[in-house]
């Protein structure tokens, strides 16, 4: 892979210690709200210590390491993650460091250069071997503070890192490293309770209409006290970041009521109201090592995401594919049927023809299904475009009924589709309904602790609000 000897050459004194100034370094935080129970199947997770309500922010954390993604490095600080732009631009203070790294102040520079980039600056290779390259980080940080891992934290089988044993060999090789298990727990233990760092981002058609939001991810980042939190299908509580204008600060908000003593859980992404039981188990299973039992995926009798074929005899029975019954009137569903049509469905999207696509949709799906909510959207965004908003706005408001029967109506994903609507409520200059869904989206931007994560949402809602309330009459 690289010439060893020849890398060796580039060492200096101070990779001797391999330790790092970590001055914003904070142990596991201690929160009223929430105490740590274990048991043998669970191990340490969190309950309510009392009674806890939905937007009842219970955890703000930054994080202990942290790793930008290599798609965001040319226009984000490698260290805090925010933006940058031409202007506050910083390039690490060694002339010849061809790490393809940005900072966004000689703060930050400074930061990342104590805390881990003084130890990679020489090796450009290593740019290439992210994986090993977090766990070296966090073996840094573990030498720095005297311990042997990351707070005993939950790992995964080490066996599951074999696949990366040569880059594994290379960096212990490279560094001299005498206890390469550490290294190896370490990594073991990132591929347990690594977050995904997401920011939403708002796409417009011009600069006021904002018709959709999409997911970019940041890049991913261990957290002391978050990673106590355990997955459940149909959580209790959201993990959202940037809040506060720091961008890999986690934000813990209840989004259900809890009882003092109940399990207080996160989604590590997979959800009961989008993803099917067997996707989200497999997904668990591939990314996180386990086999999840939470209440949803325990209980086959509610209504899943696989449930979405509407029965063509009776019209109210749900099907999963290939159903060989309809429960509600015991007939023998025609599958064909249903497979000619979604390969209908889908040439119709292909070509952007979304009214077929509709049209279709709703003979064999029920109306609460989210392809249907999807098209929907998509309709909605092909009318703003020719500036039909009367008729956007019509279609955002029944994408937005969809997104609330499949996720809720006090989800993240609803919060978006209110955006969507009370923009576009705006420009049909619908007034009486767009201030009512102005306010509606407010309140549950805050609920959500989106108005901390996405000030700029609420501050252009504010803007409308005010606009139509003292401008129009």
């Amino acid at each position: 892979m690289f010439n060893v000897d020849l890398l060796h050459k580039r060492l200096t004194p101070a990779h001797i210690g391999l330790t790092a100034w970590l001055p914003d370094y904070n142990k596991p935080k201690k929160t009223p709200q929430l105490v740590i129970k274990e048991t043998p199947d669970q191990g340490k997770y969190y309950v309510a210590a009392k009674p806890l309500l939905p937007g009842e922010i219970v955890l703000k954390e930054e994080p202990l390491i942290r790793q930008l993604n290599k798609a965001q490095w040319k226009d984000h600080c490698f260290t805090c993650f925010r933006p940058v732009t031409k202007k506050t631009l910083v390039q690490c203070h060694v002339k010849t460091c061809r790490w393809n790294i940005v900072f966004c102040s000689g703060t930050c520079e400074k930061k990342g250069w104590s805390t881990g980039h003084a130890w990679l600056c020489r090796f450009p290779e290593l740019q290439e071997l992210q994986q090993v390259v977090f766990a070296f980080m966090g073996y840094i940080t573990c030498r720095s503070q005297g311990l042997e891992n990351l707070f005993d934290l939950a790992n995964s089988d080490p066996n599951k890192t074999t696949p990366l044993h040569d880059e594994l060999k290379l960096l212990g090789t490279l560094f001299f490293l005498k206890d390469m298990s550490m290294l190896v727990e370490i990594l073991s233990q990132i591929k347990c309770n690594a977050f995904a760092i997401k920011q939403a981002a708002s796409v417009a058609v011009d600069s006021s209409l904002v018709v959709s939001r999409e997911s970019i991810h940041l890049g991913q980042a261990v957290y002391l006290s978050a990673s106590r939190f355990n997955h459940s299908c149909d959580p209790s509580s959201l993990a959202v970041f940037g809040s506060d204008g720091h961008p890999c600060q986690i934000q813990v908000q209840m989004i259900k009521p809890v009882k003092p003593g109940e399990e207080v859980n996160i989604s590590y992404g997979p959800l009961a109201t989008k993803h099917s039981r067997k996707d989200r188990q497999q997904k668990l299973l591939d990314d996180y090592f386990f086999t999840c039992e939470c209440v949803s995926c325990k209980d086959t009798s509610k209504i899943t995401v696989d449930s979405k074929y509407k029965c063509q005899i009776c019209r109210k029975g749900r099907l999963y594919r290939q159903q060989s019954q309809c429960e509600s009137c015991e007939q023998t569903p025609h599958w064909p049927y249903f497979l000619s049509t979604e390969a209908k469905i889908e040439a119709h999207t292909e070509r952007h023809e979304f009214i077929q696509t509709l049209q279709l949709q709703e003979t064999i799906y029920h109306d609460d299904v989210l392809a249907i909510g999807e098209t929907l959207d998509k309709l909605a965004q092909v009318y703003c475009m020719h500036g039909n908003m009367k008729v956007a706005a019509s279609y955002s408001k029944r994408s937005l009924e969809v997104t609330q029967k499949v996720y809720g109506r006090t989800s993240v994903e609803a919060a978006e589709e209110m955006m969507k609507l009370s923009t576009l409520l705006f420009n049909s200059m619908q007034k009486s309904e767009a201030l009512r869904q102005i306010k509606e989206t407010i309140v549950l931007y805050r609920i959500l602790g989106l108005d901390k994560s996405a000030p700029e949402d609420i501050e252009e809602l504010e803007e409308l609000q005010n606009h139509l309330l003292y401008i129009v009459r």
